[in-house]
């Protein structure tokens, strides 16, 4: 399956080690921007070709000090399960650019759950 959307909300909730710590926030617009990876990642030492480049952006606006709409920056994920019911990608260990250099980045962390309303 090849995924390539651009989904907008207007809420959100927010789950860290799989506890629920956010939201619903009674209007958060949002969108999520899921692309297959072509030309890799900026910011990661990553080829293109393998995976999905996953962003998340305020609508409300643009942020204050770093002047953009980015809320999470573009992160690389893979497809960890499927079902008729949903798709999930988590991200995984790769090298990330730091001041420092290359360092590495445990993309684990980050992940996306595509709940699939009318499965096939």
């Amino acid at each position: 399956m090849i995924l390539n959307f651009l989904f907008e909300s207007s809420d959100h909730l927010r789950y860290e080690n799989g506890i629920h710590v956010a939201g619903p926030h009674g209007g958060a617009n949002r969108a999520v921007k899921v692309e297959p990876n072509i030309n890799g990642c900026s910011g990661y030492n990553l080829q293109g070709g393998d995976g999905y480049i996953v962003t998340i952006y305020n609508l409300d606006g643009a942020h204050p000090v770093w002047q953009n709409n980015v809320q999470m920056s573009p992160k690389p994920m893979k497809i960890v399960s499927q079902s008729e019911e949903k798709i999930v990608l988590r991200g995984y260990p790769v090298q990330a650019m730091s001041p420092f250099g290359w360092i590495d980045f445990n993309g684990q962390d980050y992940g996306l759950t595509i709940y699939i309303k009318n499965h096939y």
